[in-house]
């Protein structure tokens, strides 16, 4: 059984903005088969990123970050869910599965660490590191 990696908006955008490939350098550090997830919310907000970014780079960053999102399995939003901040329904979903949350936002970080809840995170801008420990 795979073990679930569910990326965060911010993070699926890495390889347009530092040219790291986070499913190559994710299996590198983990040592084991993974299964990539975005929570259909994710997508959500990625697609109004793109509308509401503020210049071209931003434009292209997000879009090449919606093309790799493909390279997930979306994971529909639960209903009674849909009202929740997106870093909560990313939490809660990790924790579900015993999964690790790849992000870079310092706040979800933070909440995953003190959930217990393994973190992939971006290092020196060029490879990933896990905070924390998978169980």
């Amino acid at each position: 059984m795979p073990l679930i990696v569910v990326v965060d908006t911010n993070f699926i955008a890495v390889p347009a903005q530092f040219g790291v490939d986070i499913f190559s350098e994710a299996e590198r550090v983990l040592e084991r088969k993974l299964e990539f997830v975005m929570l259909s919310s994710a997508l959500d907000e990625l697609e109004m990123k793109i509308q509401m970014a503020d210049n071209k780079t931003e434009v292209r960053h997000f879009r090449i970050a919606k093309e790799l999102a493909k390279r997930c399995r979306v994971i529909e939003t639960r209903e009674e869910a849909i009202r929740q901040p997106v870093d909560d329904q990313i939490l809660d979903y990790a924790q579900s599965v015993k999964g690790v949350i790849a992000t870079n936002d310092k706040e979800l970080k933070n909440r995953a660490r003190s959930n217990g809840i393994p973190v992939l995170i971006l290092r020196g801008m060029k490879y990933l590191a896990l905070d924390g420990y998978i169980t």
